[in-house]
């Protein structure tokens, strides 16, 4: 039997375990599910086995009911977490084996504590958590194997022990089912045999009788032909005369002369009209405004135009729960650069994606990222000597999008000393 189907039990489910996990405990959850996996224990985890466009809660109610046993990665995370509560409670209502795998060495909450009333846990606390989590993947590689069906005897129904070659309970041997002829990339040709040629029947004998005339060679019998009205001769059209080969040559040459010409007379004024050049802050990117101009812009000038549109920012939005990202920004009185900074929060690892986005008060846009999954991370952004407007929104690993910074960094005068 094939690695890959070791644990096979019903064609409805396409998976034998569901891990179950707060948010701040992802690296040991991939980890465990690593580890099941090369010992060909099929896994459901959530973000990966969600699938696109798919609502997520029913993805993890389909995940549940479509696994035999539930891992919990339990710690203080998932002690206080509600999702880790409704998973639970939505496995022992399906008849699941939960497996707990405690990381840290904390009571269980009441609710956990009546979802998870077993009488073994696996304890993960001391190091090194490898030796830990390989004993986690024995365990349940022997549940799965345990919830197999045996194998019966065919003649007393008795099951039958691993690898036995006879029935214990009336000896009967036990049957093997050979397996299936391998199938031939083309079928087998055998030559058809050829019938033998029927017999030839011999004719009967002429009968005598008297003999027709043959005519005579010298006077040959002719038919005349009917007489074929003639047609008058149809004109044939001349063929179309065919350029030379000097002419062909010429023609093209006067065509690369002229995109030549185009290339170096045209494009540049369209370019020079069309492409706006700006300096870039430090991981951003620069588009296009509504005033373009043919030479670069030196933002740190004083003679650099600022504060020729309108800016207003716009209203914020919080975090779902107790959730926050602290983010701080501050604009160089020399440089006139604006330094974005992630101070941290208890949101951090609950990031998808983010886009900082600075709105220069010349109408220009530049665009950079943070690293929300390290602390201090920070993105420089060129500014100008005026009032610009900064964004940073945020998308969560849920899908759901917010806009945690909305606010102008006006430039900052500098104090002079006499």
């Amino acid at each position: 039997m094939a690695n890959s189907d070791r644990f096979s039990r019903s064609s409805t489910k396409h998976h034998d375990v569901f891990i179950s996990y707060a948010q701040n405990d992802k690296p040991i959850a991939d980890a465990v599910c690593a580890k099941l996996e090369s010992r060909h224990i099929r896994c459901w985890i959530a973000p990966r086995d969600v699938a696109p466009g798919r609502n997520f809660p029913e993805e993890i109610i389909d995940g549940i009911a479509g696994c035999s046993v539930m891992v919990l990665i339990f710690s203080s995370h998932a002690n206080n977490s509600p999702h880790v509560i409704r998973e639970l409670t939505n496995a022992v209502n399906k008849s699941r084996i939960i497996v707990p795998f405690r990381i840290e060495d904390v009571l269980p909450s009441k609710s956990m504590e009546y979802l998870i009333s077993v009488p073994h846990w696996l304890d993960a606390i001391t190091p090194p958590l490898e030796k830990h989590i390989e004993v986690l993947a024995g365990n349940v590689e022997r549940i799965l194997l345990s919830e197999k069906e045996p194998e019966v005897c065919a003649k007393c129904k008795t099951p039958l022990s691993p690898n036995a070659k006879f029935c214990d309970a009336c000896g009967s041997p036990v049957s093997v089912v050979p397996p299936p002829p391998p199938e031939l990339s083309e079928p087998a040709v055998h030559p058809t045999p050829v019938p033998p040629p029927p017999p030839v029947e011999e004719l009967p004998p002429p009968v005598a009788g008297p003999v027709p005339e043959e005519p005579s060679p010298e006077e040959p019998h002719i038919q005349p032909l009917p007489l074929i009205p003639e047609t008058p001769p149809v004109p044939v059209a001349a063929p179309p005369a065919t350029p030379s080969r000097n002419m062909k040559m010429l023609i093209g040459a006067g065509a690369v002369v002229i995109l030549l010409i185009t290339l170096v007379i045209v494009f540049p004024v369209i370019t020079g009209s069309q492409m706006p050049f700006g300096n870039l802050g430090s991981g951003g990117a620069e588009t296009q405004g509504p005033t373009p101009t043919a030479t670069p812009i030196d933002y740190r000038s004083g003679n650099a135009l600022v504060n020729t549109i309108v800016l207003a920012p716009g209203p914020t939005q919080t975090l779902p729960g107790e959730s926050r990202l602290i983010v701080e920004a501050d604009k160089n009185a020399i440089t006139a650069e604006v330094n974005v900074l992630f101070e941290g929060g208890n949101a951090q690892g609950t990031v998808m994606d983010n886009r900082v986005i600075l709105t220069r008060s010349d109408g220009t846009v530049i665009e950079g990222k943070l690293d929300f999954n390290r602390m201090l991370s920070e993105v420089v952004l060129q500014g100008t000597r005026g009032t610009d407007r900064l964004q940073v929104i945020v998308t969560l690993h849920s899908g759901s999008t917010f806009t945690i910074v909305d606010k102008l960094i006006p430039y900052p005068e500098r104090m002079s000393t006499k």
